[in-house]
């Protein structure tokens, strides 16, 4: 106590004086951003004066937000400026903390809640449900699953839980996998603005969405198989976990609307009855059953929350072996976290390829590509690190597409899940002519230029309509850059090209797709990538080194806010009006950001449009 009293005095002390300072600071704003710094400092220290945790404590993990890679960087000014903050849960930290507990004896349990869980990439959340699996295996481990409703991402989770609870106005929504997208061509043909494609691959759809009024043969034919397989192993994973008879997941999928008329519209009564949950509980009901089954002095339950769970940072050894994350679109340039910048992850590779003792590398890659230019950047610094002997094991997650199997394709060793998105071996430009566009409100474009190719070859948004010789020169390069495509992958997979090219054409492949095609070498997660590297580098002992960690600087205001309960939550209801507005966007937005400085794109448009 005396120290306590001690430290409450130095405070006290500390903050009259500051306040001293800050008044003749006549900023209300940095006044009062210091007060709360101070106060969380201060928060900070006391928790850690009481940080031991109980035997038999439950790990409560509400999941809020979407599962991706990498969360989006964020500035604080951005924050104070906007408002607002993607809910995003970072996999990596996720999976990290559930492994700690796996091994500490006082974690008894893992609570997660789900009601609020949006999720991500199929692979990513199998990933997920593979480090719980592992906890629940420890001998005395269990999981309980909560949530409002499940989603069919949420309950993917759920399902191997060893009790669900349901709100009895809940229920679980299970449709299967799909793949929608809004065609604007018609809306484009309105404007008298004309599309130009560019492409290789017969299968490559990417710009689809302008060119054509509904999805092509060819992609429906991709995608069907894609989503089917991504199904078939969802569908066999649930009905294992929750040790239902084969094909009764296809069942409630497609006679939905029978199964709840019989259970008289009540969709919880129905998850009850079909064995999907366990028990249907009000959340006051759940109140109580927390607070019976992990009893604690107080109205409260015995728990930690997963943001105040430590995790311990790894002992460094004299054997590296490097992690460069590849996640979100390519983009040219240096870019923020959240995208893939092709200067970013060269210099993440320059740097790991300078460590003396760096034994073997994992290329983590969930992205469905992007810039070509970028693409290949990064495969030269890779290639570098392969002229040291450095073994490359590449981890895919739920996304490795297009530029994503351009930078993979080469490695001495390929991982994926089975429900992993990959191939899209293929390449699209678009250029669109807006010269009848801009002559409806009577304006012409008219000048000079040293060559027919000037306005075409700097900008994809032209105002005069390009010559065919343009356009040639435009296939040219997307034909050139199809064919050094398919040498990178008969080189780096060991098939003659003919062999590249019936597999590539822009065709999309499940992970277990791949496997027999032999576009990866195996089915398996991160953890699987660190074993296989550490069996190539011929290591006992290692270091995990994770280049390109920064820690996102809005962080720690959105601590001090959830310190004081000034965060709220943005999850604010859509309007039909808004769902249309953004169902738009969502397929105009992606490619606002896309600066390959050829106009030149190894990306899968489609894989985007399904995250």
């Amino acid at each position: 106590m005396n120290i306590i009293k001690k430290i409450i005095g130095y405070v006290a002390f500390i903050i009259k004086n500051l306040w001293y300072f800050l008044s003749y600071i006549p900023t209300f704003f940095i006044r009062i951003l210091t007060l709360i710094i101070l106060i969380v400092l201060v928060g900070s220290i006391f928790s850690k004066l009481d940080n031991k945790i109980q035997k038999d404590t439950a790990l409560y993990i509400p999941l809020n937000g979407v599962l991706v890679e990498q969360m989006e960087e964020m500035s604080s000014i951005e924050y104070f400026v906007t408002g607002n903050k993607k809910n995003e849960i970072e996999l990596g930290h996720i999976v990290r903390i559930i492994k700690k507990a796996t091994e500490d004896e006082k974690i008894s349990t893992i609570i997660i809640d789900l009601s609020n869980f949006s999720g991500g990439y199929p692979a990513d959340i199998f990933y997920l449900c593979e480090t719980l699996g592992n906890f629940k295996k420890r001998k005395n481990k269990k999981i309980i699953a909560i949530a409002d409703q499940y989603s069919q991402a949420s309950y993917l989770i759920a399902s191997l839980a060893n009790q669900i609870i349901l709100h009895p106005s809940g229920g679980v929504v299970l449709t299967g996998w799909s793949s929608k997208r809004v065609f604007i061509k018609d809306f484009l043909d309105k404007l008298d603005v004309k599309v130009l494609p560019f492409s290789k691959g017969e299968y490559k759809s990417a710009f689809e969405t302008y060119t054509r009024s509904s999805m092509s043969v060819e992609s429906k034919e991709s995608n069907s198989k894609l989503f089917q397989s991504i199904w078939s192993f969802t569908s066999e994973y649930i009905e294992n976990n929750r040790s239902l008879k084969l094909g009764k997941i296809d069942n409630y999928i497609q006679n939905i609307d029978t199964l709840v008329d019989e259970s008289k519209n009540d969709f919880a009564e129905l998850a009850l009855n079909f064995g999907l949950v366990d028990n249907l509980m009000t959340r006051v009901e759940v109140e109580n059953f927390l607070s019976e089954n992990f009893p604690i002095d107080g109205s409260d339950w015995r728990f930690i929350h997963y943001k105040d769970y430590k995790i311990q940072k790894l002992k460094k050894n004299k054997n590296i072996i490097g992690v460069i994350p590849v996640a979100g679109v390519i983009l040219d340039g240096s870019q923020p976290r959240g995208f893939a910048g092709g200067e970013n992850i060269s210099s993440m590779i320059r740097e790991a390829r300078k460590e003396k003792n760096l034994k073997a590398l994992i290329l983590r890659v969930n992205t469905p590509g992007g810039s070509a230019f970028a693409s290949e950047i990064i495969r030269e610094q890779l290639m570098a690190i392969k002229e040291r002997n450095i073994p490359i094991v590449v981890s895919m997650g739920g996304l490795a597409a297009s530029g994503g199997y351009w930078i993979s394709a080469e490695s001495d060793y390929i991982f994926a899940h089975e429900t992993s998105v990959t191939g899209s071996i293929g390449v699209a430009a678009i250029l669109f002519d807006g010269e009848d566009t801009i002559k409806q409100i009577g304006l012409n474009e008219d000048g000079v230029s040293n060559s027919p190719f000037s306005s075409v070859i700097d900008s994809g948004i032209l105002l005069s309509s390009p010559s065919d010789r343009a356009v040639n020169l435009i296939q040219g390069s997307v034909d050139k850059l199809y064919n050094d495509f398919i040498k990178i992958v008969a080189k780096g997979r060991g098939i003659s090209l003919n062999e590249a090219n019936s597999i590539a054409k822009g065709r999309v492949w499940s992970g277990r797709d791949a496997l027999d095609l032999g576009l990866v070498d195996e089915i398996g997660s991160f953890d699987d990538a660190i074993l296989k590297a550490k069996s190539m580098a011929d290591i006992n002992d290692y270091y995990i080194k994770e280049y390109g960690e920064i820690k996102n600087n809005i962080s720690i205001l959105m601590n001090l806010l959830n310190f004081l309960s000034l965060k709220e939550s943005f999850n604010s209801d859509k309007s039909f009006l808004q769902s249309m507005k953004n169902e738009l966007l969502n397929t105009l937005k992606w490619t606002k950001n896309l600066n390959d400085r050829n106009n030149l794109y190894l990306i899968c448009d489609e894989c985007i449009s399904n995250k």
